[in-house]
Formats: structure tokens, sequence, C-alpha cells
């Protein structure tokens, strides 16, 4: 391995240098800018369209504009700033990703991908049984 002038210059003034081990979540902006009116954070591997007819009967459940709703992959995550105060809705992830200590007490709303829910009744029941119990954090007449 060959190592640059500069990376050699950095090794002998004893300054370590850092490698990330996700890269792909540094895409774009670092500091992230949440909506004002931001009710749910979506975490998904694959984001969801969300003019789908089915994601519209959704938000319209949760009294939710897509305005509102504010989708991520779980290597962006770790980027939500710590002073959000709304729903995580995992869709299609079994675990909740790794989040900043003050969100981890949040909220969470757990469904399968997209597809999977639009083909399961049971999965469907489940989200709306998780929408009652979590309705306070984005309805605004809840509470």
């Amino acid at each position: 391995m060959t190592t640059s002038r500069r990376d050699w210059q950095l090794e002998q003034m004893g300054i370590r240098q850092y490698q990330l081990r996700r890269p792909a979540a540094l895409q774009g902006e670092v500091a992230m800018v949440l909506p004002a009116n931001l009710k749910v954070i979506l975490l998904a591997e694959t984001l969801p369209v969300l003019s789908s007819p089915l994601m519209q009967d959704i938000l319209r459940a949760m009294l939710l504009s897509v305005e509102q709703i504010y989708c991520l992959t779980p290597e962006q995550a770790m980027m939500v700033p710590e002073d959000t105060r709304c729903v995580f809705w995992l869709m299609g992830i079994e675990q909740c990703p790794d989040l900043p200590a003050a969100l981890a007490e949040l909220p969470v709303l757990s469904t399968p991908a997209l597809p999977e829910l639009a083909d399961n009744p049971e999965a469907k029941r489940t989200l709306w049984q998780q929408i009652c119990r979590d309705e306070y954090h984005f309805l605004p007449q809840a509470g």
C-alpha cells in the first residue's frame, strides 16, 4: 500500500487519521435541518413512495400531510438532531438503528415494508393499534 506525502507527514506528527465505517451516511449535508411541522420520521432501507395509495390512506388516517413526514435510510438516522420530537416509523426494519441517546425514548411505529404491508391485513391492524397508542404525538386534537 502506498502512502501519500500528506499521510506520511501526519503520521510523523503523531496525528491519527480516522476512516469512516459508513461513508454513505455522510452523503450530502451533514447538518440535517428538519421541517418545523415534522411529526414522523420514516426509516426504511428502500424509501416508500409517499404518493402511493396506501401511504396516502395511512397519512390521511394519521391526519398528516406529506410535508409532515420525513424519509431517511437507517444509515442517516444518526444525523437526526437531538432536539427532534416526533414519532419514528420503522418500515421493513427489524431493529431500530443507532440513534442519539436523546432520541432513543421517542415513540416507534414498526411495520413491514410497504409492499408487504399492502398485502397483510394483520400488519395493517397492528399499525392501526400503534397509531392509536401514540396518537397524541402527531394528532393535533389528541392529548
